[in-house]
């Protein structure tokens, strides 16, 4: 869930400025409390994701509607509620945060909230999964909007509160060791799920989903636990959204003024749309390519793979050579992902696991690049405005999976691969030629 992240955050003293970023000056200066801010996000971050694994609405959160209903429309009303929970209320958390001294609380609040719901959730599937389904998942519905709704609002304080606590050259290795670890322990959560929910007889319905909903809750807990130990830095003391009136306004002069950030908006939005593909490779290997069944399992592993190992070389571009080049290579690895889905023939179908390893690499890459390009593209006091603007732009490309679906009635999939393929390459092309690196060119800095 995501989130993220996917969006996925930290006293108070008054120094420096509000109109430097973080980017300025000296990149070798580490804010007050670096270290500790450092461990601590790595120790909220990683079990973030853990906890995000054991109620995945793309496995077990589906798995579980499916036990309580025959209605498949739950599950695609949970996606919708993810997809624009998360985004929906972005801009009005601008204008919130926009008028606080201190945003580490708000967080604190939404973390807190999403682990009570995880355990009131496993409490009554423990009690009524059995006797009263429907009251099960009426409570997951509205616990999940719910959070979906604050987890869009905390990944706009997330963004702003460690864009503050981490420098912009430290935050490529801070998003790779956190999504490395972070990895590493969903796998294992994968494994956890496989475990229970492969013993019915040891735990039968409804135990088995109380037991991963209940440490879904207990992973968050630690992850609550690492937030709460960050030190917040200073906050801007220049205000940008006045009343709630100006936020639509501000949102658009930041978009007309900001060249670099329409560039930006385009290119994540056309790699988007190349990475919405993805849930269609399976289906792909399995009608034409006639892989076995049980070699999805295997694709989910290489994803996982691919995602872990890639962090490596993600985190270290995104340090020394900045976010653009993680960028132009998420556009890269996109191309070459759809390019060997679309060229791999079935009597050489070993060689499809090469898209999975590429797929979860990209999607890391995406983690890294476009979370940390946009807190060096905006200046302290207009990034939340930018983080939220950036995300708001992006919400009808939520819909693409949904659009391929149905292009499938018409095209076969190499058709679509090959689209997908143009689609990644323009992009590639507007992020080698038209996307700037703000470290390299301070000018195009996102602000009012």
């Amino acid at each position: 869930m995501a989130y993220e992240t996917f969006i996925g955050i930290d006293g108070l003293s008054l120094v420096a400025p509000a109109e430097i970023s973080m980017s300025s000056p000296d990149p070798d200066t580490l804010p007050p409390h670096y270290r500790r801010n450092f461990i601590a996000g790595l120790v909220h971050g990683v079990f973030f994701q853990a906890s995000a694994a054991l109620s995945s609405i793309h496995t077990v959160l589906p798995s579980l509607v499916a036990a309580l209903t025959p209605a498949a429309s739950a599950v695609g009303m949970m996606a919708t509620l993810q997809s624009v929970g998360q985004v929906l209320p972005q801009l009005y958390t601008a204008y919130v945060v926009d008028r606080m001294a201190r945003r580490k609380p708000l967080l604190l609040f939404i973390i807190t909230f999403r682990f009570i719901s995880f355990l009131l959730l496993a409490g009554m599937v423990y009690a009524y999964g059995l006797t009263r389904p429907m009251l099960v998942l009426a409570a997951l519905l509205v616990l999940f909007g719910a959070f979906s709704l604050l987890g869009g609002m905390g990944s706009v304080v997330y963004a702003d509160i460690f864009s503050r606590a981490i420098p912009a050259r430290r935050r490529g290795r801070f998003a790779g060791i956190k999504q490395f670890f972070g990895y590493l322990l969903a796998i294992l959560s994968g494994y956890f799920v496989k475990w229970v929910l492969g013993q019915p007889e040891r735990f039968p319905f409804p135990n088995n989903y109380a037991i991963i909903l209940g440490a879904s809750g207990v992973t968050l807990a630690i992850a609550l636990l690492g937030f709460a130990l960050i030190k917040e830095p200073p906050t801007p003391q220049r205000r940008v959204l006045h009343h709630r009136n100006a936020i639509w306004g501000t949102a658009f002069q930041l978009f007309k003024s900001s060249s670099s950030l329409r560039v930006l908006i385009l290119v994540q939005a056309l790699i988007m749309l190349n990475l919405a593909i993805a849930p269609f490779f399976v289906i792909h290997a399995k009608k034409d390519l006639a892989i076995p069944p049980a070699t999805v399992g295997v694709y989910l592993s290489l994803q996982m793979t691919g995602a872990a190992l890639a962090n490596i070389p993600w985190a270290w571009l995104s340090d020394y050579r900045g976010n653009r080049a993680v960028i132009i290579g998420i556009a890269l690895t996109g191309l070459l992902t759809t390019l060997l889905a679309l060229m791999t023939p079935a009597s050489l179908s070993w060689l499809y696991g090469g898209v999975f390893i590429l797929l979860g690499a990209a999607i890391s890459g995406a983690s890294v690049g476009f979370a940390n390009i946009i807190l060096e593209m905006a200046d302290d006091a207009t990034r939340p405005v930018c983080v939220a603007l950036r995300n708001s732009a992006l919400l009808p490309i939520a819909i693409a999976p949904l659009l391929v679906g149905v292009l499938t009635r018409w095209f076969t999939y190499p058709t679509l691969f090959a689209a997908s393929a143009l689609i990644a390459l323009s992009a590639l092309f507007l992020a080698v030629f038209r996307l700037p690196e703000p470290r390299d060119h301070p000018d195009v800095i996102c602000s009012l």
